[in-house]
């Protein structure tokens, strides 16, 4: 299945959910970033839960990936974390 991401609101109610791309793109993304980054603690086999303040810097850190970088998924998950972010919602990364 790959990974899973899951918009939720305050309550976690889903609001949306999509998964990663047959390359697991935005996974090789996450297993490659900095070890300081917020994408960098995305888990292949778990679960990862971000809250709305830190969807804040994760935001920051696709958006100032270089353009190579950029896909389809990576604009699913900023997407997403802008819909959860005004409503105090979270993004649930759920690994194979």
């Amino acid at each position: 299945m790959g990974l899973g991401v899951y918009v939720e609101d305050l309550w976690h109610g889903r609001l949306n959910a999509f998964t990663d791309d047959n390359e697991a793109s935005f996974m090789g993304i996450c297993e490659s970033a900095p070890e300081e980054s917020l994408l960098n603690g995305v888990n292949n086999y778990g679960e990862t839960l971000f809250n709305s303040v830190q969807l804040r810097q994760l935001v920051k850190e696709l958006e100032s990936l270089p353009e190579n970088k950029q896909n389809p998924v990576v604009q699913q998950v900023i997407d997403g974390a802008k819909q959860a972010i005004p409503r105090g919602g979270y993004l649930h990364f759920i690994g194979d």
